[in-house]
């Protein structure tokens, strides 16, 4: 059974009104950034929206989640360009 990753999203206010979304993975060392955004948007909602298509844009199965690299792919893996967290997409500023 392969290991799922612990990674979450959260969001910086860099400045007011400045936003951007970070991946950051729990590891025996603790926390450490993955991936951020590299220009801030206007909104928290477009940050986290844009973070949760990144988080599943890494993951090759939706149904599964993120697994360790290791871990081989499962056959027919749902990926693709369709967001699937139940959030609509916000228009980005």
């Amino acid at each position: 059974m392969p290991t799922l990753r612990h990674i979450a999203i959260t969001v910086v206010e860099d400045t007011q009104g400045a936003y951007r979304w970070r991946l950051i993975e729990l590891d025996e060392a603790g926390w450490r950034v993955l991936r951020e955004q590299p220009r801030p948007v206007r909104s928290y909602k477009a940050a986290m929206a844009a973070g949760l298509l990144q988080l599943q844009g890494m993951i090759d199965d939706l149904d599964v989640g993120p697994v360790e690299e290791e871990a081989e792919a499962t056959p027919g893996a749902k990926k693709g360009p369709s967001f699937g967290f139940g959030f609509g997409l916000p228009a980005l500023d």
